[in-house]
């Protein structure tokens, strides 16, 4: 497997799951090709995930109206340093 794994699909519940799991790319900017592709051609998908196996991160995008938008999750905001 390659290092850099894209997952699709119509609802993301972010739980996984192998059956979101589409292919394995060698860079991101492949991957990411592959999105922009899937953003066009795939009309119920919604969501993709570029899961990069070596650092453990991803990037999650929302797929609407063809057009795809990073999404920039907070489940854990931090105050600012000098709030005060």
């Amino acid at each position: 497997m390659k290092r850099f794994a894209l997952f699709t699909g119509t609802y993301n519940l972010m739980m996984g799951g192998i059956k979101d799991f589409k292919r394995s790319y060698a860079t991101e900017e492949e991957a990411y090709q592959e999105v922009e592709r899937i953003a066009q051609q795939e009309l119920f998908t919604h969501w993709a995930q570029i899961f990069d196996k070596k650092t453990d991160t991803a990037k999650i995008y929302r797929i609407d109206d063809k057009k795809i938008t990073e999404d920039k999750p907070q489940d854990c905001p931090h105050p600012e340093p000098n709030a005060a």
